[in-house]
């Protein structure tokens, strides 16, 4: 399995930048394999109304690869950083 390197920056934070989808839900559920990361993060913004209305605002559909960093900085806000 590809290890993704942390992007935690010296001030512990996670940078808000645009993620791969892999990429975000690996630094969300480290422990668990890359199908349960993806769909652990799927199921947080399907049952997060709020999100996932915020998030379609931002312009995502679900089965995108790529995250924005508006929509990073959205998924941030309503779940928090990993």
């Amino acid at each position: 399995m590809k290890e993704i390197k942390s992007k935690i920056t010296d001030d512990d934070t996670t940078p808000v930048q645009g993620y791969g989808w892999n990429e975000l839900a690996q630094l969300y559920s480290p422990g668990l394999s890359i199908s349960a990361q993806n769909k652990q993060l799927l199921r947080w913004i399907t049952k997060n109304t709020q999100l996932s209305n915020d998030l379609t605002r931002d312009g995502w559909v679900k089965g995108n690869h790529r995250l924005t960093p508006r929509q990073v900085r959205t998924i941030f806000f309503h779940i928090g950083e990993p």
